[in-house]
């Protein structure tokens, strides 16, 4: 009897020495996400965090639906809604058995943009040309009322 109690001792730790090293040598999934632009330098924003000037490589967590904003001083901003796919092999039930392995798994993703120059403000126009104009159009606008002398006269 104490040599079988001996045994399940013996078996239990090593049960427990087995999902110990399992623990520890499972490798995990790294997700990351470079933005370039043309040209380069341009601030980048995800959700609305700062990550950086690109190209900015970052790691994220969750896949789904990221609202992009990217801004450089002389280039029209740009707003974008992009959806990152998870892969097939991370997909609910696979994505538990992939996070065990005993090894990294890498998904690196790349997204490129190019900025567009902004348009040129138009020229400023001095205030004396704003009234003017503006006289003018309400004069062409307004109805010609006859004189006051032809409002006095009765018909005869």
């Amino acid at each position: 009897m104490g040599e079988a109690r001996g045994r399940t001792r013996l078996g239990m730790l090593g049960w427990i020495l087995a999902c110990g090293l399992l623990t520890v040598a499972t490798g995990c999934v790294h997700r990351s996400l470079t933005i370039r632009t043309d040209p380069p330098g341009a601030r980048v924003y995800v959700n609305d965090a700062l990550k950086g000037d690109s190209p900015v490589t970052y790691d994220f967590t969750w896949y789904g639906w990221h609202r992009l904003t990217i801004r450089k001083e002389g280039f029209e901003r740009l707003d974008d809604r992009r959806i990152l796919r998870a892969p097939l092999y991370l997909w609910i039930p696979l994505d538990f058995v992939m996070e065990l392995m005993p090894f990294r798994i890498r998904d690196t993703r790349t997204w490129s943009y190019t900025l567009t120059p902004a348009s040129e403000p138009a020229s400023p126009v001095p205030p004396g040309a704003v009234r003017s104009t503006s006289v003018g159009i309400q004069a062409e606008v307004r109805p010609k009322q006859p004189p006051a002398s032809e409002l006095l006269d009765e018909p005869r």
